[in-house]
């Protein structure tokens, strides 16, 4: 029961309104209370959202210095993570630019950097970047020309040039992930949608952290409900994209607009599309949430507490999904030699996961890995 009590007012905290955490009953200063509402900040990736709001709360913080000091260690966390990872963007951007590669910031970084108030503010994992779709291999290539090593080979060209990004790349010192993604989803996804122009997908935006190209708003919204959604599927969801997705709309001159935009990106996802969206009006303020309300359907209630807090049968869905993409991949000529490569993968992925040596031990590498069953 304090599990649930905690949740619920880690929601009115992060909410875009102002917040009464003294009126949820909680003791903040018990151990168990804060390490409890700890965890689950630190799950949803809202930690240093939570400092943003209740520092702000002069007599809150002063009565609770506690609570208030662990979570600003996660604040300060994440800006050096944050910076850290803005280096790293910018070494590969100037780098790209060189070859005329074009490159936008997708997801968290694209986040940090231009729509929440300070990049302390939303933690992020990968260095997850947009390249047009013609190009993305000349990057992949230009990157590891240069000094970036992959992290995971994949088990053909035909894969990588399928999923939504090809190989992750790290390039030391840096420890952080690099994703070159050429579009938002892998081909056969049904949350695909259809292919634009570079100029009709970015836009470039300027703070007062740089300059950055990212994802016009609408395919901004579009990719992060989506994403939520898919994820909802797979059995996990981070509380922090429903503040991302609340905090786009928060920064729209017109609400229903953009919700209308959005949903024209891909009208054959807009029921998953409203849906995440949905979840997320729970979090925006009073006057978004009423503008967008008539146009939301919600045919799903607002997903149980252990979605946000743990996740169940991940990888057995992943899977299915991954399953589901292959069987969708427009072409049949396309699914065959998918087939084919998944049954028998490249040189390179037998080199480095089946310590294959020459082209002459490609036979029994298969072989071993049919009867190992990985890959």
């Amino acid at each position: 029961e304090m599990k649930h009590r905690v949740f619920e007012a880690l929601l009115d905290v992060i909410r875009l309104e102002e917040s009464a955490p003294e009126e949820t009953g909680l003791k903040w200063d018990d151990p168990e209370v804060i390490d409890t509402f700890l965890y689950q900040a630190e799950r949803g990736g809202v930690a240093p959202w939570c400092y943003h709001q209740l520092s702000r709360n002069a007599d809150f913080a002063a009565r609770h210095p506690a609570l208030i000091t662990r979570l600003k260690q996660r604040f300060l966390a994440t800006l050096v993570d944050s910076q850290q990872k803005l280096a790293l963007y910018k070494q590969v951007e100037v780098l790209l630019t060189a070859h005329d590669i074009e490159v936008a910031l997708l997801k968290g970084m694209a986040l940090a950097f231009t729509v929440y108030p300070d990049e302390a503010l939303r933690p992020m994992g990968d260095v997850d970047l947009l390249i047009p779709a013609d190009k993305v291999f000349a990057a992949r290539d230009t990157l590891l020309a240069n000094g970036a090593e992959s992290a995971f080979i994949p088990i053909s060209h035909w894969h990588e040039k399928h999923n939504a990004h090809v190989r992750a790349m790290r390039w030391l010192p840096y420890k952080s992930l690099i994703e070159l993604h050429s579009k938002l989803y892998a081909t056969g996804s049904r949350f695909l949608p259809h292919a634009v122009s570079w100029e009709e997908l970015v836009v470039s935006r300027t703070t007062t952290r740089g300059t950055f190209s990212v994802l016009k708003p609408p395919h901004l919204v579009y990719h992060l409900a989506t994403h939520l959604f898919h994820d909802h599927l797979m059995g996990g969801i981070r509380l922090g994209w429903l503040l991302d997705i609340a905090l786009v709309f928060e920064a729209s001159d017109d609400a229903v607009r953009l919700l209308q935009e959005s949903m024209a990106v891909n009208p054959r996802a807009n029921k998953e599309l409203l849906q995440a969206i949905g979840w997320s009006a729970r979090l925006m303020s009073r006057r978004v949430a009423a503008q967008l309300m008539p146009h939301l359907t919600e045919s799903e209630p607002f997903p149980p507490y252990t979605n946000f807090v743990q996740s169940e049968k991940v990888k057995s869905r992943h899977r299915g999904v991954v399953i589901r993409n292959f069987l969708f991949t427009p072409g049949l000529m396309a699914k065959l030699s998918g087939f084919w490569h998944h049954m028998f993968p490249s040189f390179e992925y037998m080199q480095h996961y089946y310590d294959v040596k020459s082209r002459l031990q490609l036979i029994p590498g298969y072989f071993k890995r049919l009867m190992l069953r990985k890959g």
